[in-house]
């Protein structure tokens, strides 16, 4: 049996908390001994939960020693509640230890930040990813109160990884687990194991919004790696029809994306409204209309920066605003089209993020001068991608999550590179050279609409979110699209009323003794696979294809109810609309 290691100092982010430590149980019920290390306090000056719970590194210390009592409550919850061993980190550091840490801070500079190594770890560089997350930044350059946040991220990652390197050195592990291994506390534990030859995997929720919380992505490194893998996965599993179980759960996303209830949508909510949209927008009655979507620079710029995801090599324009203009040259002698150019919501104060992003200051300098087919949609306008699926002939995709969502819809989508989304590439039109890219533009406008693109993209889904997930809904139902969800809700709400702590203990006291997938968890750990994808028989899912063809009428059939729920006249005369209802009906 094997000795894991469950790196877990972010206890108050409890629908973090809760699904790792049922994994932790699920490994434990094998016979592995399991060893939990949580925080104890010691990243009190500013650390993950803070931030998740709203707080700043500029709250006051009595909020963020609050927060710090809320951690450790939950720790205690989880802890007697699932009987684990293990002791906080802080009880690894002495004080030689947090007064080399302070020199180290105290030696770097905004020059020298990235060259910082100990132990072999880049500690500088793994540092700095949640606070260009939070600043939504392009560059490496800092004000004095950004620096001053960075030297509390660099000093929790320090004393992160001395604490790391001394339970190593004593536990010896033979895994180590974590959950979301880029966040700099963690990373460098993940990559200090990785150098000693451990094992060390990841956990983060998955991506269907309808049942985020009750599925888990369980992968070895991080997600990015996870998700190369699924993308080397696909072109095995691309052929095998999928059914009804696999299918509705897509369905399920999508109609949240329309709802546009979570923080993590950044659309504004489906309002349907056709016949408004052109009027209001200025294109013609005879023009075709191309959507292009932005994507949201910080993002991949945090991840490139840590070192998590390497630059694209493929990328036809060496930016999103050259690209834009390329386009712009491009409709400029075509007025038989219209170009709608979507900047990314998230460059914007949203409900997640009060932070306008530097890209966002760049665009609104860029996009002054626009020729008469051609109009910006900030995120001031209120409109939802949803609503422009409903004019949109073709869609231009940088790396956004939309060029999957309007190709499971049957949209054509252009992308400049096959290598900067997070999903396959042979969803979309990929264009190799400028050249290409607007021949690949005119085949689009050409091919049009696709149910065949529809059953590739659901099938892409039902791997992203069914197929490559661990299922805990036993012991943490979470969905929204399932019957009872609202009741559920009422009464976690009730729960929360009586002191956080009881929804917690709740929490613990109704899971499952044993996970469905526990036999799945321990086989990827056990036999130091990549994630569930390596231990999974795709093929013994597979269906015919009529069946698949039966099963995707009406989950189509749902897509039009969630779409056009509010039927107007102009919602009939949609295109989109007649297109999907022709094949949900078989006409």
């Amino acid at each position: 049996m094997l000795k894991i290691l469950f790196f877990a100092p972010h206890s108050a982010i409890w629908v973090h908390a809760f699904p790792e430590a049922l994994i932790a149980e699920a490994l434990g019920q094998h016979g592995h001994r399991i060893v939990y290390v949580t925080c104890g306090g010691e990243f009190a000056r500013f650390c993950v939960p803070m931030s998740a719970h709203g707080l700043t590194v500029e709250s006051s210390e009595s909020e963020r020693l609050k927060l710090c009592s809320l951690c450790c409550c939950a720790r205690d919850v989880l802890r007697s509640g699932f009987g684990f061993d293990g002791y906080n980190l802080s009880e690894k550091l002495d004080t030689a230890d947090r007064e080399r840490a302070d020199t180290l801070v105290a030696a770097t500079t905004k020059e020298n930040m990235l060259d910082l190594r100990v132990h072999g770890i880049e500690v500088g560089r793994l540092a700095l990813y949640e606070l260009l997350l939070t600043l939504k930044k392009r560059n490496l350059e800092f004000s004095d109160a950004e620096w001053q946040a960075y030297r509390v991220d660099l000093r929790n990652a320090l004393c992160s990884l001395f604490a790391a390197t001394r339970i190593l050195d004593e536990e010896r592990p033979d895994r180590v687990v974590m959950y979301n291994s880029l966040y700099g506390v963690n990373h460098v534990v993940y990559r200090l194991a990785e150098s000693r030859g451990i094992p060390t995997y990841f956990l983060h929720a998955g991506g269907n919004q309808s049942r985020r919380l009750e599925t888990l992505m369980l992968g070895r490194g991080d997600s990015v790696r996870f998700y190369h893998e699924l993308l080397a996965r696909w072109r095995d599993i691309r052929g095998i029809p999928c059914d009804t179980e696999l299918l509705a759960p897509v369905t399920d996303h999508f109609i949240e994306l329309l709802r546009a209830r979570s923080v993590f949508v950044y659309s504004a909510p489906r309002s349907g409204t056709l016949e408004d949209l052109r009027a209001r927008f200025g294109i013609g009655t005879q023009q075709r209309v191309l959507v292009a979507t932005m994507s949201s620079l910080d993002e991949r710029f945090a991840a490139e920066t840590i070192g998590a995801l390497r630059p694209a090599d493929d990328s036809v324009f060496p930016s999103q605003v050259e690209w834009v203009q390329a386009l712009l040259s491009f409709v400029r002698g075509r007025p038989d089209l219209f170009l709608m150019i979507r900047v990314h919501p998230r460059e914007f104060p949203n409900r997640r993020e009060a932070v306008k992003s530097e890209h966002a200051r760049q665009l609104e300098q860029a996009f002054t001068e626009l020729p008469s087919n051609a109009t910006v949609n900030w995120p001031t306008d209120d409109v939802s991608l949803y609503d422009l699926a409903d004019v949109a002939d073709v869609f231009l995709n940088a790396w956004s999550s939309a060029g999957k969502e309007m190709s499971l819809l049957g949209l054509p989508v252009v992308v400049f590179s096959a290598q900067q989304q997070f999903y396959a590439p042979d969803l979309n039109y990929v264009g190799t050279s400028e050249a290409d890219y607007f021949a690949q533009i005119g085949r689009a406008l050409a091919d049009g609409w696709s149910v065949e693109r529809i059953r590739t993209t659901y099938r892409w889904y039902a791997l992203e979110y069914e197929r490559s997930m661990i299922d805990i809904r036993e012991s943490f139902p979470q969905s929204v699209a399932r019957t009872g969800a609202r009741a559920r809700r009422l009464a976690d709400r009730f729960l929360r009323r009586a002191g956080r702590d009881a929804a917690w203990r709740a929490d613990c006291l109704f899971r499952r003794r044993r996970l469905r997938a526990a036999a799945l968890i321990n086989q990827v750990i056990t036999e130091a696979r990549d994630s569930l994808l390596d231990v999974s028989d795709f093929g013994s899912t597979a269906i015919p294809l009529e069946e698949e063809t039966r099963a995707l009428r009406a989950e189509v059939n749902r897509l039009i109810r969630a779409l056009y729920a509010n039927r107007t006249q102009a919602s009939d005369a949609s295109p989109l609309r007649q297109r999907l209802q022709a094949f949900a009906t078989g006409a």
